[in-house]
């Protein structure tokens, strides 16, 4: 089922737009299967992140700010805050896909979908598909160090094996508001390598807004801008990943015991 919701943004904001995917999640009737949030407009953006605190949303528009300023020397013509957008909206990503379990999109007690407007106020088109399909859904538990990079490929791979799909969708889904999910290499020094630079990209320190500790405020906002899902091909009965390539778990606070789920679609 399709539904086509509009979303009236203000400049610099990010209106939730979870219950809208719910509601369409409910109105298509599907128990099984997935469903995918696009948005329309090239300065905007959709993040998976917390929403109970809207200081913590603040925090992520201004980290996307500060590492993204709109500039003056722009090579296209357009407003600079638009062009500046584009970027933004390029780099954190306009679409998601989530999983659909019992009839309802598999999210963390925690997670939202948010739509940040990084030019308006605009009217925003957001897009959401429902499909049923066959679901094959396993959970698993990492127990994680501080900003460790735990590699799940073997988790992942031990789901698919059992489904015995052949062909079909692997969708992996963490749903905490401090980690991520990266499809990166396998080699020890360079997950290393992705994680000081996150780190870099969002410093641990301690002028956020919001008023959690330190790590659980930064968690927020690294969450935001790497990926909380993944999908991945099935081909002949194995994931489709490149020799050097793996799935890994961030952790962004931690330690912590996390869960994450591993969902096989088919059919």
């Amino acid at each position: 089922m399709y539904v086509r919701k509009t979303v009236d943004t203000a400049f610099g904001g990010y209106p939730s737009i979870t219950e809208e995917v719910r509601g369409a999640v409910a109105e298509s009737g599907v128990r099984e299967g997935y469903c995918v949030v696009s948005l329309e407009g090239a300065s905007t953006g959709l993040g998976i992140t917390s929403f109970w605190d809207k200081r913590g949303l603040d925090d992520l528009m201004d980290e996307i700010g500060r590492n993204l300023p709109a500039r003056v020397d722009y090579h296209s013509q357009t407003s600079p805050f638009d062009v500046s957008g584009n970027v933004k909206g390029a780099v954190v990503g306009r679409s998601a896909m989530l999983l659909v379990h019992e009839g309802k999109p598999v999210l963390g007690s925690s997670q939202g979908l948010v739509l940040l407007e990084f030019d308006g106020p605009r009217q925003r088109t957001c897009h959401i598909q429902v499909v049923e399909a066959g679901l094959e859904l396993d959970s698993y538990q990492v127990k994680t160090c501080y900003m460790g990079m735990h590699d799940i490929t073997d988790e992942v791979r031990r789901s698919v094996a059992k489904s015995r799909v052949r062909n079909g969708i692997c969708h992996i889904a963490q749903l905490h508001s401090t980690a991520g999910l990266l499809l990166c290499s396998k080699e020890e020094g360079a997950r290393r390598d992705i994680m000081e630079d996150i780190e870099q990209l969002v410093p641990t320190r301690a002028d956020f807004k919001h008023r959690e500790t330190a790590a659980d405020a930064g968690g927020h906002v690294k969450t935001a801008i790497t990926d909380s899902q993944l999908s991945l091909v099935i081909e002949d009965g194995e994931l489709a990943l490149g020799e050097g390539q793996a799935v890994v778990f961030a952790e962004y606070d931690g330690p912590r015991p996390r869960t994450f789920y591993v969902g096989v679609i088919h059919g």
